[in-house]
């Protein structure tokens, strides 16, 4: 059965017990997520009657929570303010659903109410104009910094999904508007190697540095991703001796290689792209030089080349 499905039953039920009650016309009502300010780990979700306060019957919520698939953090369960005229429930966590055969990267996880009885009756009116706190719910196995966000988006509004914000008071919508500040939990005050508060790219963790010659990628002290030759390298190098130095340099590196001919020379960085323009230089037996003086600091790869043969080394700019 479907959310419209559900909407639809709950506001027919709502028609014929208050078909006798004085009607108002429901202002509309917004949604917004923050962080408890008695408990961190606690998300709260709060709603705002716009124009006109409402204690008559809450019949129909929808709301969707988002957060990235690479937090392990998880939703625990929920409190609500009012579970006599307002409950609240949950369905089942959306891990990384596909969105037209690609993942969304994302976790979802949405909430539905459909009530029949009158908020006033249970002392929850919707005050006008006024943030009132419906429910709260604790964020579990987070580790790093994780943002949360109610969302409408191309996931939460596509064919057979149906989980965008809706409400209804009385058994007409009454959607208002998303609060899009996001909230951060957990340790979001130092930034990781990504610039992520309280991230997970942390120097000595994995990374990739799109290099397909390195292997064993791990950020440096300095956040420079950088890995190991690995075995291909090492085969194309077979046969090959080159050697560099000063390694590290503030600018200046010598060559020395045995491979003969017009050699090529490129300078990448940890992600594989091209820092400087390459030259080519006919290797005799005396060493020839590049100049990095205008590159930053980091660890640069020294690719040269010649006839399909060529030899990989790695130099620290500093």
């Amino acid at each position: 059965m479907t959310f419209t499905t559900l909407r639809n039953i709950s506001a027919l039920l709502l028609v014929l017990c208050t078909s006798a009650s004085h009607a108002q016309d429901p202002p509309l009502v917004d949604i917004d997520l923050r962080q408890s300010t008695n408990d961190p780990n606690v998300l709260e979700v709060y709603l705002r009657a716009n124009a006109d306060s409402f204690g008559q019957v809450f019949s129909g919520l929808t709301f969707t929570v988002r957060w990235v698939t690479t937090s392990p953090a998880t939703l625990g369960t929920r409190v609500n303010a009012c579970p006599d005229a307002m409950n609240i429930g949950a369905t089942p966590q959306e891990t990384n659903p596909l969105l037209d055969e690609v993942p969304t990267g994302f976790n979802y996880r949405t909430y539905n109410a459909f009530g029949l009885e009158f908020l006033s009756d249970y002392g929850c009116t919707l005050p006008q104009d006024e943030w009132y706190l419906a429910m709260s719910v604790p964020v579990e196995n987070n580790t790093g910094c994780t943002e949360f966000n109610i969302v409408n988006d191309a996931w939460t509004n596509s064919p057979g999904t149906s989980r965008d914000f809706y409400l209804s008071l009385g058994g007409i919508e009454s959607t208002g508007v998303i609060e899009g500040t996001p909230v951060l939990i957990g340790d979001c005050s130092t930034p990781d190697c990504l610039g992520v508060p309280g991230g997970t790219a942390l120097p000595g963790s994995p990374c990739d540095d799109l290099n397909p010659d390195t292997e064993n990628d791990v950020y440096s002290e300095s956040c420079v991703c950088a890995g190991e030759l690995n075995t291909s390298v090492e085969l194309q190098e077979a046969g090959t001796a080159t050697t560099l130095w000063p390694n590290p340099t503030s600018g200046l590196v010598y060559i020395s290689t045995t491979l003969n001919g017009a050699v090529r020379a490129r300078v990448s960085d940890a992600l594989g792209r091209q820092v400087t323009s390459p030259v080519t230089r006919v290797n005799n037996a005396s060493p020839w030089q590049l100049d990095l003086s205008q590159v930053p600091t980091g660890v640069y790869l020294i690719e040269l080349e010649v006839g399909g043969v060529r030899s990989v080394e790695r130099v620290i700019k500093r």
